[in-house]
């Protein structure tokens, strides 16, 4: 990889990006609240809550992950689980699950309406048929601690918050894997900068599938799911959706209370990312041919510097390298990834953004993204997206 940028100037531009980055995560670390700091509220201030997950063909995992959000600790809870549209046994096993379990209620969705992403409208679904004071919508595959429900929803009520978003932790196989996800968290962390969000002056915003917990009050204020009903993205969306109207949110830690497996194997990892990349870049080609050859230009840069003639693109890539090993430090208190991967981030950046410029491929051959068995047209994601 040769060009233009990795000249003297070039390493320096990519030394300022990774310590910008770097220093803005030590410091975005230093005020993200954890989950596992937070003090418990006692069962008499605890307000009402109702749990709500999709799954759509998910026989294999969605009994233990109803069985984890089943085994909150929480005195005023209810889980709505909604099947959408499944075509194997998960449905049955929701059904033999909600007969022993009361607290559970399932909802059968047999058909997805004009107009609507098929997870937004279960999960709207799953909110209409709820009453509580808050909301935690989650997925069939997150796993909770016991106690994970209860310090969320106590660090909203001590913080004054109407919206929790919290990280969490990625399950992880094998180096692949680890390169792959730490290269992702990293690129995440240093664009949407999470921590940013719960500062009312920044237009930062955030919102995590795995978790997030909203007041009633404030997702009805916002619109709901029914707003934001042809968004791929929907998690973030709704986190975009929140700050918009005013609500006060929060990215937390997740402190081992709030676990996910991603994707299995690193072709899983790029299959995985194919309806969520290019809708990141809201379909614009020339932003999604542009900003993956920028990221890696920076991905390469303190590598490739290392070995340019004179003194000065070595000193800059040594900075370079610094900051990047504070993104990977940062990224791995709440992310299961080791610090020294990051000596692999320009292998991790590769695979990350093949996946992205594949997601972009893709959906413009197909002229849509197919997701879980059902076909959204780009025209009308473009047409339907929020501005």
């Amino acid at each position: 990889m040769t060009g233009p940028f990795f000249t003297t100037a070039g390493i320096v531009v990519a030394a300022l990006y990774w310590l910008e980055a770097g220093v803005s995560a030590v410091l975005g670390n230093r005020c993200t609240p954890g989950l596992g700091s937070v003090e418990p509220l006692p069962d008499e201030r605890l307000p009402s809550l109702s749990i709500i997950a999709t799954a759509k063909d998910e026989a294999e995992g969605v009994e233990q992950a109803a069985r984890s959000l089943l085994a909150q600790d929480y005195p005023h809870v209810r889980t709505i689980i909604a099947d959408d549209r499944s075509t194997d046994a998960t449905g049955r096993i929701l059904d033999r699950l909600a007969a022993e379990e009361p607290r559970l209620h399932v909802l059968h969705v047999g058909s997805l309406p004009e107009g609507w992403i098929g997870k937004c409208h279960a999960l709207a679904l799953g909110a209409e048929a709820s009453d509580s004071d808050w909301i935690l919508f989650t997925d069939a595959d997150v796993t909770l601690a016991p106690e994970a429900a209860r310090r969320a929803v106590s660090l909203a009520v001590r913080g004054g918050w109407d919206h929790v978003a919290v990280g969490p932790d990625m399950r992880i196989e094998g180096l692949g894997e680890a390169v792959f996800i730490a290269a992702f968290v990293v690129i995440f962390n240093a664009s949407l900068r999470p921590w940013l969000a719960s500062d009312p002056r920044r237009r930062n915003a955030i919102g995590i599938g795995a978790f997030n917990l909203v007041h009633r009050d404030a997702y009805r204020r916002a619109g709901g799911h029914a707003k934001i009903r042809y968004e791929l993205l929907d998690d973030i969306a709704l986190g975009k959706m929140l700050k918009e109207s005013g609500a006060r949110q929060v990215f937390a830690r997740h402190d081992g209370l709030v676990a996910v497996r991603w994707h299995e194997g690193v072709s899983g990892l790029v299959r995985g990312v194919e309806k969520n990349a290019f809708p990141a870049a809201r379909y614009n080609v020339l932003l999604g041919l542009v900003a993956p050859w920028v990221q890696l230009a920076l991905g390469w840069a303190p590598l490739i510097g290392l070995f340019l003639p004179g003194p000065s693109p070595k000193i800059a890539a040594l900075a370079a390298w610094a900051g990047v090993f504070l993104c990977y430090r940062e990224a791995g208190r709440n992310v299961n990834i080791r610090i020294w991967q990051a000596i692999l981030m320009p292998v991790g950046v590769t695979l990350f953004l093949y996946s992205f410029v594949r997601s972009m491929m893709v959906t413009l051959k197909q002229g849509g993204v197919l997701w879980r068995g059902t076909f959204y047209s780009l025209p009308e994601l473009r047409r339907r997206m929020i501005r």
